[in-house]
């Protein structure tokens, strides 16, 4: 290939919302000496089938901080890098079952403010106002946040790839990294179609990310900690009374999240998306038996609807209009996770000049 690179400062291995979001905001600090590689089309591992959800909830300060610089990025990154996209500011209501869940509101809201979001505690006979379709009776209250809401991954990925490569980045679709080397105080990466000589790797491999990590054990890096979980989120009919509501509003609803009871609803177009995150989890690629393949881009796992039984009836007795709507569609995607659910960002552990960007639970709204 005549344009393929022998050199780059840095080359990123993985072509998510988090892989490209790093090659855009280095050459938007001036490193544009940058390439990209993804093994399959940008998109093709779990920021495909994300559901896209963007909150800024946390209750770690730093996750809270670049969660909140993702909302207001892609706010105006569209228009930043010329891309039409679809992101949806609807506000969020995160409800309350528990005094004690309502202190650790209080101490997010404090966070939030401090770092200039306007975060509102609300009482449980408040939340109607906002929520017409809900079951409040048993609720302490709830935590609203306007700036929360939800983007499409594949718009918001181009977006970032767009804007990457307008100011000199380099992305190598259908190049899929196969190895590193330590070579001179530089790091070689192996690909099919040629090697690139750099001074720096970042992993962002996503649910590839333990498998990438493997490569760098020679020069005294680590096993990823991390475990693929498959994440199953349904989609409803539209539903009548939620399009009469809407068209008069002039809104959708806010995005509703019971994390005592593990799940999110949000309205899609005028339907319903209801995603749990259920306690009997199903952890993928880690027995003989189903061992990880070696391209899984653009794929889906059987629906598991039996896991979910508990928690979409508890949803439907939260909000009984999601009974009214029938199954349209289920999701049944891999996430990687991280013992404590928390991304992997920074330097690779006792590595020269190897970095990670992996492991994103929540890689949309941390991108």
């Amino acid at each position: 290939m005549a344009d393929f690179p022998a050199t780059a400062r840095v080359v990123i291995i993985g072509g998510g919302a988090v892989g490209t979001s790093g090659l855009y905001h280095l050459a938007k600090a001036g490193w544009t000496d940058c390439v990209l590689l993804e093994k399959n089309e940008l998109t093709a591992g779990s920021t495909w089938h994300a559901a896209g959800n963007v909150p800024t909830f946390s209750t770690s300060w730093s996750v809270m901080n670049m969660q909140r610089y993702s909302t207001e990025l892609y706010v105006r990154l569209g228009a930043e890098v010329d891309y039409p996209m679809n992101y949806h500011q609807t506000g969020s209501i995160r409800l309350g079952h528990s005094r004690e869940r309502m202190q650790e509101f209080e101490r997010a809201k404090g966070m939030g403010l401090y770092q200039g979001m306007d975060l509102e505690i609300m009482a449980a006979d408040e939340i109607k106002a906002r929520y017409p379709f809900i079951e409040t009776h048993d609720l302490q209250g709830a935590l609203y946040d306007p700036n929360d809401g939800d983007i499409d991954p594949a718009q918001l990925t181009q977006a970032l790839a767009k804007g990457a490569r307008d100011m000199g980045a380099q992305i190598l679709r259908f190049t899929p990294a196969t190895g590193v080397r330590r070579e001179s105080g530089e790091w070689v990466v192996e690909t099919e179609k040629g090697e690139i000589r750099c001074e720096y790797v970042v992993n962002a491999a996503g649910y590839y990310a333990q498998r990438v990590g493997e490569w760098f054990k020679p020069y005294g890096g680590r096993t990823v900690p991390m475990m693929v979980m498959s994440h199953q989120y349904m989609l409803t009919d539209e539903i009548p009374e939620l399009e009469a509501w809407s068209r008069e509003q002039g809104h959708k609803l806010p995005l509703l999240r019971d994390v005592d009871s593990s799940y999110y609803l949000r309205q899609e177009k005028y339907g319903l998306n209801l995603g749990p995150y259920e306690r009997n989890c199903k952890a993928h690629w880690v027995q003989p038996n189903d061992p990880m393949p070696e391209d899984f881009s653009f794929q889906l796992y059987p629906d598991d609807l039996e896991r979910l039984e508990w928690y979409i009836e508890d949803a439907m007795a939260r909000v009984p209009l999601l009974g009214t709507g029938g199954v349209n569609k289920v999701i049944n995607g891999p996430i990687p996770y991280a013992p404590d659910g928390l991304p992997l960002i920074g330097p690779m552990p006792g590595v020269p000049n190897a970095f990670e960007a992996c492991v994103f639970t929540f890689g949309i709204a941390q991108g």
